[in-house]
């Protein structure tokens, strides 16, 4: 019956018209996406059986009607997926039933998946053995990877669905998703910072070194600084002083503490003056070419990234406290244009290359914005755009807003608790 002809000539001219009907679905509402499916049914065994959709009460009838006897049988879908046979007398003796769910095309069956989440398909592929093959299909967790990964608030080094497609890995796009979402990580059994004030106060501990760089300190979201230091109303953040520069002219910085417990010592590096950034003298100069704390290098000499990224490489006095910097933080403005992301590629990789910065100093990356009212690109774009499955390092992004600290709380504990782990 699914073999002939005709079948197949009404299956490819469904799945024609699929894209002209898919901008006309409501995401994520599978009320709609069954009624459009089932509309498809009907036209793919309109010869066969006869469909009646009440989309009122949500629900839809499909009867078969047998060509040797003349005797129908009809099934009720409900609208939330469960299934109601109403069975005439013959049909027992007859053997005729209706329209079985698993019995229809796999077409029909991924066009159905495709409004669910990651979540559900995992409970409809616990139910049996053919649902758990039909929600396998690499195709359907591709688009799934593909739709939720904009979702996400948190990247990391290991969970970096780019990572594993620059080295052709061969774990399928479920095995991808289930490392990659933050929901699915394995949360930690301690957190260094729930221990109480009192108790803290007992453990030997060092403040950590942590040097804070990035574009985002040259934009709108440069008030983080202000936020760290203590000038915020919630008082998470305490100001403690400053100490001397390790460099000359390089390394003043601030000690302060989060929540009274847990110190560091904060060192920015900007990039230049706002004269220097606006430069106009230096004809069709990059960020990077006005940049006070990089020089132009040969890029032959580097043998890691492409050309375009290793141009430059950080004074003599950056590159000396690089080496004995605990941690660093890089900021970016995730509120400005994709196209300007790739402008703080060079003084990342410039800062962050192993010929003087440890390897075991882990990253932080704010995906900033300044307040709640501005749009943001997700992190899995920021993190594509900065080339950061090429930084070999332990290393976590955070979407982050600066008015409100959200984001910016959760990503200094986990540098914190990173640097301890060293």
């Amino acid at each position: 019956m699914f073999g002939d002809e005709k079948t197949l000539s009404n299956v490819q001219n469904i799945l024609a018209k699929q894209e002209a009907d898919r901008s006309s679905f409501i995401a994520g509402d599978l009320g709609s996406g069954l009624d459009v499916s089932l509309k498809y049914m009907m036209q793919l065994y309109s010869d066969t059986y006869a469909v009646t959709l009440d989309t009122m009460n949500g629900t839809a009838r499909c009867t078969t009607t047998s060509e040797a006897s003349g005797e129908s049988s009809s099934n009720c879908i409900e609208g939330n997926g469960s299934a109601e046979s109403e069975r005439t007398e013959n049909q027992s003796e007859k053997g005729i039933a209706g329209i079985p769910f698993l019995h229809l095309p796999i077409q029909v069956h991924l066009h159905i998946l495709s409004y669910l989440n990651a979540s559900d398909i995992c409970r409809l592929s616990a139910t049996c053995q053919q649902c758990q093959s039909i929600c396998a299909d690499e195709l359907l967790w591709r688009d799934v990877l593909k739709k939720e990964k904009s979702s996400w608030t948190e990247l990391g080094n290991t969970s970096n669905p780019a990572l594993y497609e620059d080295v052709n890995s061969d774990l399928g796009y479920k095995e991808i998703y289930m490392r990659c979402n933050p929901h699915c990580a394995r949360q930690e059994q301690f957190d260094i910072l729930s221990i109480p004030r009192f108790l803290w106060s007992f453990i030997p501990h060092k403040a950590p070194k942590v040097v804070m760089f990035g574009p985002g300190l040259d934009s709108d979201t440069s008030k983080i600084v202000r936020k760290l230091i203590g000038n915020d109303e919630s008082g998470i953040f305490q100001y403690q002083g400053m100490f001397p520069a390790s460099q000359p002219g390089v390394g003043t910085g601030f000690n302060i503490s989060m929540n009274n417990k847990a110190q560091l010592g904060l060192i920015t590096l900007y990039s230049g003056t706002k004269r220097d950034r606006t430069n106009v003298n230096i004809p069709n100069a990059t960020r990077a070419d006005r940049n006070k704390l990089l020089r132009p290098t040969a890029a032959s000499n580097n043998p890691d990234g492409d050309e375009t990224d290793l141009k430059y490489e950080p004074i003599p006095a950056v590159r000396d406290l690089c080496s004995g910097t605990d941690a660093f933080i890089f900021v970016v403005d995730s509120s400005a244009s994709v196209e300007e992301l790739p402008e703080g590629r060079p003084e990342l990789f410039a800062m962050m290359s192993e010929r003087w910065t440890p390897n075991k100093a882990p990253l932080l990356i704010l995906s900033c914005v300044p307040d709640c009212e501005s749009s943001k690109i997700p992190c899995v774009d920021v993190a594509e755009q900065l080339a950061m499955h090429r930084i070999n390092r332990t290393w976590k992004m955070f979407d982050a807003n600066v008015s409100t600290l959200s984001g910016v709380v959760e990503g200094i504990t986990w540098l914190l608790e990173a640097t301890n782990r060293r």
